[in-house]
């Protein structure tokens, strides 16, 4: 008897576990009875998932490329602020105060142009500010309107004393012995030089005269000089 009732105690679990078995399976089935249908959702959470990685990343690109445009601009706007200084001291009239003033780089401190990396040059042509960091690079250049030359007052007379032993001033003007063209050339070959400029410090821009002579009379030539 005890074995029998171990046998019917036995039969009587297993018949229990297959109907659980197969009311499980049963309920398994109205859950994943369509695999293709659980596939598609696995993908398509994927899918939303790569696709917010890329907005994302397309947000984070737009700032990088919405910062560089303001660089840009803010580089421009330098370049064409200082030219035009440049250009409205040489429109004026020598006799006036127009000809001749100070330029500070103060007046952008509040703006977002980091000066590290930041290059500003002058030559007789053109006005030029270079931006750089460890990946852009942003070019800006500005043609000037008048003759300029980036050397002093002091520097000028130095070169035309050594050259043409005078000064060019009103009370040793150039002698005309010197061809006219030799002297426009000289003090041409000297504007091609470019002076970089120190943003710490104010800029002077100032109008000058050079004066020759062919013993009779005196003509002048009028120069822009920019220089700290």
């Amino acid at each position: 008897m005890k074995e029998e009732k171990e046998v019917l105690i036995i039969s009587h679990l297993t018949s229990s576990l297959s109907a659980n078995t197969i009311k499980r399976t049963k309920g398994t089935e109205t859950i994943f009875d369509d695999e293709k249908a659980w596939a598609d959702l696995i993908l398509s959470k994927s899918a939303l998932i790569i696709a917010s990685a890329i907005i994302l990343l397309s947000v984070y690109n737009m700032g990088f490329v919405s910062s560089d445009v303001v660089k840009k601009n803010e580089i421009e706007s330098l370049t064409y602020t200082i030219a035009s200084e440049i250009d409205s001291v040489g429109s004026a009239r020598l006799d006036t105060d127009q000809a001749s003033k100070n330029y500070s780089f103060d007046v952008y401190a509040g703006r977002s142009i980091i000066y590290e990396g930041l290059e500003i040059s002058v030559s007789g042509e053109y006005v030029r500010c270079i931006l750089s960091d460890e990946k852009h690079t942003i070019y800006s250049a500005r043609q000037l309107s008048y003759r300029t030359i980036p050397i002093s007052p002091c520097e000028l007379q130095n070169l035309l004393s050594c050259r043409f032993a005078a000064d060019g001033s009103i009370n040793h003007p150039i002698n005309s012995s010197f061809p006219y063209s030799e002297l426009t050339n000289f003090l041409g070959t000297a504007a091609t030089q470019e002076r970089n400029l120190n943003l710490s410090r104010d800029v002077r821009i100032e109008k000058v005269s050079v004066f020759v002579t062919d013993g009779n009379g005196v003509k002048e030539l009028e120069y822009v000089l920019v220089y700290q």
